[in-house]
């Protein structure tokens, strides 16, 4: 069965995003790596729950449960909106609002995965870790049979 870690890292990387995984700490130390105009798959790490048949003879499915970051580096001094400045040059116009198609589409990549997504969710964040990063915070459920490879 394939792991949570390599379908992200897969996706990611066929949408030309920077993969990373690991725990909130350590994905805060990006800071030098963080280039303007990359975009960032920040993995958290996640839960894994697995899933037996009728008699508890074999493992059928996996639910993983987790977080991650979907970030830009950002202007620690850019307005969030229209608060001192134009909206067009905001970080949800910037950099928040871009994110929520590529958030939709790393779902929908999912579902063509024979996915039970039964949580798939977001909330903007700006100036996040170290790497002054704008962008969404995604929480998932998602459960994959046992025979996806």
């Amino acid at each position: 069965m394939k792991d949570i870690v390599r379908i992200l890292q897969d996706i990611a990387q066929a949408k030309s995003l920077e993969y990373h995984y690991g725990k909130k700490a350590a994905l805060n130390l990006l800071d030098g790596s963080a280039e303007p105009g990359k975009t960032f798959l920040l993995h958290e790490f996640t839960n894994r729950k697995s899933e037996y048949n009728d008699s508890g003879t074999k493992i059928t499915a996996a639910t993983y449960e987790g977080k991650f970051f979907l970030v830009k580096h950002s202007d620690f001094d850019q307005q969030y909106f229209a608060e001192a400045g134009t909206e067009e040059t905001s970080k949800y116009t910037a950099n928040i609002e871009p994110l929520l198609q590529v958030f939709n589409d790393i779902g929908n990549s999912l579902a063509c995965l024979s996915a039970e997504v039964t949580q798939w969710d977001n909330i903007d964040v700006t100036d996040a870790l170290d790497a002054n990063m704008d962008g969404l915070l995604c929480s998932y459920s998602i459960k994959m049979p046992a025979h996806y490879e």
